[in-house]
């Protein structure tokens, strides 16, 4: 007599206390937050300046905006990379700026940014190819999938920021049966800091053009500490259900 096989053990994410969990992470350490994330936080700010001081035009615009992403990629970096160290192993001080785990860490966002621009250059491709009226639509419903894809694997950030990569498979095999949870927490986690920044933007536009400095700065500190909850969130969410497969 065969007997079917005991079904994989799967890790069930609870949103409200995931949530919850990151957002304490982050405001009841907020003094470390802000000793981990000041040095990299200036180092971006620069590169944000010297985005500003770039000049206009299509050219500027792309250069001030690459100039800008490879700030935030290999700079914020490093404060989330010791963040996510902290949250795992307990570590709060690290020798020197660049901390163990870092090149994993860009090495995991390189190979899926890469992924995801490849995704979005085909998106682009796609909707200026007629009938526009269908091309355009199924373009938006292919970002939003990118988007999805690349939130499903995110598991490989903590994991790489503490020397233990894994495959884009074994994150997204990982979250089998908890993605809508994963969104909902990543959501729950992130959100309310993107209207804190929309907020800022629009107020920036309220005052004189001297104050931008000031206000993208003010934008640029809600931005790490949003990371810093997210980070959280993921940290949490990588030793629970990390755990939970090696269990099983």
């Amino acid at each position: 007599m065969s007997y079917p096989s005991a079904p994989r053990r799967t890790h069930q994410i609870d949103v409200v206390d995931q949530v919850g969990r990151a957002y304490r992470a982050v405001f009841d350490r907020l003094q470390l937050v802000v000793e981990m994330a000041l040095l990299p936080f200036l180092i971006v700010l620069a590169t944000v300046l010297i985005a500003l001081l770039m000049p206009g035009g299509a050219f500027g615009g792309v250069l001030a905006g690459l100039i800008h992403a490879i700030g935030f990629l290999f700079f914020g970096a490093v404060f989330i990379v010791r963040w996510h160290r902290f949250v795992l192993l307990g570590e709060t001080v690290s020798d020197g700026l660049i901390p163990p785990g870092w090149k994993e860490f860009v090495i995991a966002g390189v190979k899926l940014g890469a992924i995801v621009l490849v995704g979005w250059i085909a998106l682009v491709l796609i909707a200026a190819l007629p009938p526009q009226l269908l091309t355009i639509p199924l373009s938006g419903i292919g970002a939003v999938a990118l988007a999805l894809m690349a939130l499903r694997v995110s598991l490989i950030f903590p994991a790489a920021a503490i020397g233990r990569p894994i495959g884009l498979q074994t994150a997204w095999e990982w979250v089998e049966g908890n993605f809508w949870r994963l969104f909902v927490c990543s959501f729950a986690s992130y959100f309310p800091f993107v209207i804190v920044q929309m907020l800022i933007s629009a107020l920036s536009r309220m005052f004189p053009s001297l104050l931008a400095i000031a206000f993208e700065a003010l934008r640029l500190a809600v931005a790490f500490i949003g990371a810093a909850v997210i980070a959280a969130l993921l940290s949490h969410l990588y030793r629970d259900i990390g755990a939970a497969h090696e269990a099983g």
